[in-house]
């Protein structure tokens, strides 16, 4: 029982990542219309949505749009537009958040929505040190300001899944 339990969970996470990892891969490949288009797609959704888990995941696909525009805005050189960037990828996260902690769900007994929003958080605030590492030190405020609120949100909601142990420090 233990071992088909054990190869259940395995197999559970291991799509769960295929996932997540097969969605931030396809949103960098599309074009700069497209994304455009995907996340207003996803802001007139959010009027919709009711149900916390799946405004946490459009919260999620918005904020991975708007790090792509940001790459986009490194990589084009025009660095001008990355503090309006990375404060509406703030606003998005924090609002994936807030949704997440006004919902009154329990994280331990129902993580979805809590385990999505920090899976992506991980991966997000590693994209934003990658970011970070490609600027002059003085262009590097607007991404080092959303890495920092990233990297909090994600010590947040690690506390709510896991309130009995200290926070990881990566």
């Amino acid at each position: 029982y233990w071992h088909a339990l054990m190869k259940y969970a395995l197999w559970t996470t291991l799509c769960c990542l295929v996932l997540l990892a097969g969605c931030g891969g396809r949103i960098t490949k599309m074009t700069a219309a497209k994304r455009a288009e995907r996340m207003a797609t996803e802001r007139g959704r959010l009027s919709e949505l009711t149900d916390p888990v799946q405004r946490t995941k459009s919260y999620i696909l918005i904020s991975e749009v708007l790090l792509s525009f940001a790459s986009d805005a490194v990589k084009d050189g025009t660095v001008e537009e990355l503090g309006v960037l990375m404060d509406q990828y703030v606003t998005a996260i924090r609002s994936a958040r807030d949704t997440m902690t006004a919902s009154k769900r329990d994280p331990e007994k129902r993580p979805q929505g809590y385990r999505d929003l920090e899976l992506a958080l991980r991966a997000q605030t590693r994209s934003l040190r990658d970011l970070g590492g490609q600027l002059l030190v003085d262009q590097r405020e607007p991404v080092d300001r959303a890495e920092a609120a990233a990297s909090s949100i994600r010590e947040e909601l690690l506390q709510l899944l896991f309130p009995q142990q200290k926070p990881l420090v990566l």
